[in-house]
């Protein structure tokens, strides 16, 4: 069966990028740029797409001026196997000090994109954001983000898929070879050939419910777009057989219900912190996770009936309301209308978490790539967020421009890809059967089940009991209600390929707390909360291998850069 007579389109290229948010622009945008036709899938609009669709007002990362591999070793060893955002360790630190030494050039680079980088005086505003786990950082006017880095892209000459969901990669002989998409508004189904693929699909959290409660059952007010945070990039990865790491552990963050009107980012950072009381105004600290509970002092309090917590601003500086102004203007604007028709003073009112526990609001997990960002099959690569222990938006960035400066040389070596045609009708069929299916499932419908199931069974604090149970549950979906999917039309098919997704996200999960029998880093057992000595520094990898699952647990790479080495460029 001919290639053409499987396929509605054929689309050749030499670099293919998934995703197109802070990683995935700057890697096509420099790809290009260093003379490679590259072709970007993008599964919303380019201009309003990613984590950061809306804007963001502080470029978080960290900035560390000079510094040498040997100054970052000594940095990883006074820290051992904790890691640099929520305690989950990097795969390959050697990627994480490419990021730190040249955060410079990422901002030039950035700028010469059409970035706006610095602040109304023309200068680089450095400020405070210590309570993010990052340091300092850049305050930056980013509510227009997305449409200069589309408007860069496209200028580059970027051949860019908008409204195209990458369903699987293609393989071949163990090298990756390409993708199958879906034109997600016509329904035609692509077949891209590439000589190199660079995954940049975010990080995922809809295996759980979003953060702040809503009215409504479906619920898609995550923090982070809904349609980057569905674990696309890492199911698909793990379908090819490509490795991921740390799956086991998964981030927490506090919210407030009043989250629409102020979000909990304002209230930390900035050089300044809000209050915490209980609900008759006893001061209490931070809401972190510290004896005498395993979930944290404020579980403690609950017990005692002391709450419900509240932050307030009432004792913050005159000038902290314009900072949060600010940070409105670039983020989300539209919290000053919720707020006014509400009737809330952010200057005055006290704001109600949701309560002791921590909610889902991340899974910084992910990709295992080595420090050239290449995955585990030869021709992928993996940047930002879906990397595991990436998670900033600087380190996005950066991974995008320093991944794309290394795609010349492999690209000229690579040979041409070969498809097999087998392999794609195989994908075809598995991804378009929702439109033909007669079942009586509905994909939101399917997913909220699961986001229950993870809440439920698995979520911050875990135990042997609940997760096998949650697994078990998770099966019998897959079962009985994944061949019922059906879909009316192309977007419903994309809503149905992301539920696939979600699920293979969610078990590999799930699976993976079983496995690490202790407490370390984001990952709790309530029944084992003492750490195994025999598992320090070491990360839990996944891959298929035959079909089969492989689970093991091994060192995390050590620093493969000699102790002159000043920048990967």
């Amino acid at each position: 069966m001919a290639l053409e007579r499987i396929a509605d389109r054929i689309v050749e290229t030499d670099v293919l990028v998934v995703g197109g948010g802070i990683a995935g622009c700057p890697a096509a945008a420099k790809a290009a740029e260093n003379g490679l036709k590259v072709t970007l899938a993008e599964k919303s609009k380019l201009d309003r797409s990613g984590s950061a669709a809306q804007g963001i007002d502080g470029y978080m990362g960290p900035f560390a001026r000079g510094i040498t591999p040997k100054d970052f070793q000594k940095i990883l060893d006074d820290l051992g196997a904790r890691a640099f955002f929520g305690g989950v360790p990097y795969a390959d630190p050697t990627m994480l000090y490419k990021i730190w030494a040249n955060w410079e050039w990422t901002v030039e680079e950035l700028e010469k994109l059409g970035v706006t980088m610095k602040w109304d005086d023309g200068k680089l505003l450095v400020f405070d954001v210590s309570a993010h786990g990052s340091g300092k950082g850049l305050r930056v006017h980013w509510m227009r983000v997305k449409p200069q880095m589309a408007a860069g892209v496209r200028k580059r000459g970027v051949n860019v898929l908008e409204r195209t969901m990458i369903i699987d990669l293609l393989t071949s002989n163990g090298t990756v070879v390409g993708a199958t998409a879906l034109d997600t508004r016509t329904g035609e189904f692509i077949v891209i050939k590439a000589k190199a693929t660079i995954m940049a699909t975010a990080s995922f959290s809809r295996c759980y419910t979003p953060e702040t409660p809503m009215p409504w059952k479906y619920k898609f007010n995550y923090h982070w777009c809904p349609a980057s945070v569905s674990g696309d990039g890492w199911a698909m990865v793990y379908r090819a057989g490509a490795e991921l790491a740390s799956m086991e552990q998964a981030g927490r963050g506090y919210r407030f219900r009043d989250d629409m009107v102020l979000s909990y980012g304002n209230v930390r950072g900035h050089g300044v912190e809000a209050a915490l009381y209980t609900w008759d105004g006893e001061e209490i600290g931070s809401p972190g996770s510290a004896a005498p509970s395993p979930r944290g002092k404020l579980a403690q309090l609950e017990d005692e009936g002391r709450e419900p917590f509240y932050y307030s601003l009432n004792h913050l500086p005159d000038d902290f309301q314009k900072r949060v102004e600010s940070a409105y203007v670039d983020e989300r604007l539209v919290s000053f209308k919720i707020a006014e028709d509400r009737g809330f003073n952010p200057k005055t009112h006290w704001y109600e978490m949701i309560d002791s526990r921590p909610n889902q609001v991340h899974t910084p997990p992910g990709i295992n790539a080595d420090g050239d960002f290449r995955a585990t099959l030869k021709g992928l690569y993996a940047i930002g967020d879906c990397v595991a222990g990436i998670h900033s938006v600087a380190e996005a960035a950066a991974c995008g421009f320093l991944v794309a400066e290394s795609m010349p040389g492999f690209v000229s070596e690579a040979a041409e890809p070969a498809i097999s045609e087998a392999q794609v009708e195989s994908q075809k069929q598995a991804a378009l059967a929702p439109l033909k299916a007669k079942g009586d499932t509905e994909s939101i419908e399917l997913e909220s089940t699961i986001r229950y199931i993870c809440d439920r069974y698995v979520g911050l604090f875990k135990s042997e009991g609940k997760l096998r149970e949650g697994l078990r549950r998770i099966g019998s979906l897959r079962r009985e209600f994944l061949p019922r999917l059906i879909a009316k039309n192309p977007h419903q098919l994309m809503r149905c390929l992301e539920v696939r997704n979600i699920m293979d996200a969610a078990e590999l999960h799930i699976q993976s707390s079983l496995e690490r029998n202790e407490t370390r880093g984001m990952h709790v057992r309530l029944d084992c909360l003492d750490q195994d000595p025999s598992l320090e520094d070491k990360l839990l990898y996944q891959r298929l291998e035959d079909g089969k699952q492989v689970v093991e647990f091994r060192k995390r790479a050590p620093m493969t850069l000699a102790e002159d080495h000043k920048e990967d460029r």
